[in-house]
């Protein structure tokens, strides 16, 4: 079954960093996962009540990040674009599509915001390769609705 409003496939663009920025396509990387998350402290207190007791947890919550994994095949024409953004603060965006019989699709919506590339694997077999890059988000993530 099909629903309406059911992304099909993810695009992860990276920006050139001028005015107006420019995002090009990370090509090859056609899976993509966003991990938004909350840090915390566990802190226990005790109700004045029942002072003999077991302290109960209260969670703090003390910040927020996202992080982006994504994963497919080396294409060697976008081989130095991985390269040159290891380690490198830029924006990103993490598009959500929708096949419409067109070559570009329909966009539904996408994630943005500044990361930093931590880590660029390639892996190469007999006949097939795999690439993986993970992005540590900055500031908060941005969602728009296209």
């Amino acid at each position: 079954m099909s629903y309406p409003n059911e992304a099909d496939f993810v695009v992860v663009k990276i920006g050139d960093g001028q005015s107006p920025e420019v995002f090009t396509i990370l090509c090859g990387i056609d899976t993509a996962g966003v991990n938004k998350t909350v840090n915390t402290q566990d802190r226990f207190r005790r109700d004045c009540a029942k002072p003999g007791a077991i302290p109960t947890r209260k969670v703090r919550v003390t910040g927020r990040q996202w992080d982006v994994t994504g994963s497919g095949v080396i294409n060697m024409d976008a081989f130095e674009d991985f390269d040159d953004a290891l380690g490198i603060r830029k924006n990103y965006r993490i598009e959500f599509g929708k096949r419409d019989g067109t070559d570009a699709g329909e966009i539904v919506g996408y994630y943005a915001g500044p990361a930093v590339m931590t880590a660029s694997n390639v892996q190469m077999g007999d006949g097939e390769g795999s690439a993986e890059i993970t992005l540590a988000g900055e500031d908060d993530i941005v969602w728009t609705t296209a």
